[in-house]
C-alpha cells in the first residue's frame, strides 16, 4: 500500500483520519500549472475490509481518473451506472452526488480547472457534464503511455513527477477564451457575489453571452454554478465539523435553512441531514486531507490561487 502524506512538508497524515487498510496522498501541480490543475490525488486500499467498500464523491469539476486496481470499480449516478470503470477515463463536472464502489486497490488521479480543460482539450464542457469517457477519445496522443509508466511507477512518490512532466507538455499555451474562463471562475468562488446579473455587469457581457460561456467552458449554466458553490461551501462545513444538526454553519449566501435544505435535495438526491449520518469515512478523510495539503477540502471550491486573488482585490 503507498504511503500517506503529500510532498508538501510538514504533513502529518494521522490528520486524515484514515481507517487502518486506507492510503491517500495529495500533491499540488508544478507551479505553472496552478490555476489549471487543482491537484494530483493517489488512493489506495486493501485487504478484507476493502471488499466491497461504498464511497460519496461530492459534485466536481473535470477529473482526469487512473484505475490501476485488478478488481473492477464503479460509479453510480441517480439514474446511470458506470461499471466497469475505464483505465483511463475522463470524467465531466458533475451536478449531483456520486457513489464509488470498488473491492479495493489503486486510483490516480488529476483534478482538472475550467481553464485547464480549455488548454488541453478545447471542448465544449456541457457536452460531458455528468458524463464519463474513455480519455483516449479526447487525447489519443500519450494516453496509453501515461498509463505504462503510472503502472510501473513507485506511484506514490512518482505520481507528481510523472503528472507534472505530461502537462507542462500539454498546456502551455493559453487558451484564447482563457481570460475570460479564469474571471468567471474567481466570480463565482467570491462571496460577495451572489446574482447572474453582478457577474454579467462585471464581466461586461450580456447575460445570453455570460450563458453561452459558463454553458461551454464550465458545463451548467451561471446559476447553477453559483448555487453549487454556495451549497458545497455550507455542506463542507457541516462535514468537516462532524455535525448533521448544527445550521449555525451554513454560509451567509442563503437568507435561511428552507433554502439549503431544498439545494440539499437538489445536489445530493436526498435531505442534508440523512447525507450527514451516513457512514462516510474515506470521504471524510478526503475533505480533512485536501483542506490541510491544499486549502480547499474540493477542488469544486477553487483553485486557491483564485481565492487568493479575489481577497486581494
Amino acid at each position: 500500500m503507498i504511503e500517506s502524506g503529500s510532498h508538501i512538508q510538514g504533513i502529518d497524515p494521522a490528520a486524515f483520519g484514515l481507517l487502518p487498510h486506507g492510503a491517500m496522498r495529495w500533491e499540488k501541480p508544478e507551479a505553472s500549472l496552478e490555476g489549471l490543475i487543482g491537484d494530483y490525488f493517489i488512493f489506495d486500499s486493501e485487504g478484507p475490509d476493502s471488499i466491497g467498500s461504498v464511497e460519496w464523491m461530492l459534485p466536481n469539476w473535470p477529473v482526469l481518473r487512473f484505475v490501476l486496481a485488478e478488481n473492477p470499480m464503479t460509479i453510480e449516478g441517480p439514474d446511470w451506472r458506470w461499471s466497469p470503470l475505464p483505465e483511463a477515463g475522463f470524467y465531466g463536472p458533475t451536478s449531483r452526488v456520486l457513489k464509488h464502489k470498488s473491492d479495493g486497490g489503486v486510483t490516480v488521479g488529476v483534478s482538472l480547472t475550467p481553464a485547464g480543460v480549455a488548454r488541453l482539450f478545447d471542448i465544449d464542457v456541457s457536452d460531458y457534464r455528468d458524463r464519463m469517457v474513455p480519455l483516449p477519445d479526447l487525447l489519443p496522443e500519450g494516453c496509453a503511455e501515461l498509463v505504462t509508466e503510472l503502472r510501473t511507477s513507485a506511484r506514490g512518490l512518482e505520481v507528481k513527477s510523472i503528472f507534472d512532466r505530461f502537462f507542462l507538455e500539454r498546456m502551455q499555451r493559453p487558451h484564447r477564451a482563457e481570460p475570460q474562463i479564469v474571471a468567471l471562475n474567481r466570480l463565482l468562488l467570491d462571496e460577495n457575489v451572489q446574482t447572474v446579473g453582478e457577474i454579467a455587469r462585471t464581466l461586461d457581457l450580456p447575460v445570453h453571452s455570460l450563458a453561452r460561456l459558463a454553458r461551454k467552458r464550465f458545463g451548467f449554466p451561471p446559476k447553477t454554478l453559483l448555487t453549487r458553490i454556495r451549497f458545497l461551501k455550507s455542506l463542507v462545513a457541516l462535514k468537516l465539523a462532524d455535525t448533521d444538526h448544527d445550521y449555525s454553519l451554513i454560509g451567509e449566501t442563503y437568507s435561511d435553512t428552507s433554502h439549503f435544505l431544498r439545494d440539499s435535495e437538489r445536489f445530493l438526491g436526498m435531505t442534508a441531514r440523512r447525507f450527514l449520518k451516513l457512514d462516510t469515512p474515506f470521504l471524510d478523510a478526503v475533505l480533512r486531507a485536501r483542506q490541510l495539503i491544499l486549502g480547499t477540502a474540493t477542488p469544486a471550491l477553487g483553485p486557491t490561487i483564485y481565492q487568493k486573488a479575489v481577497t486581494e482585490d
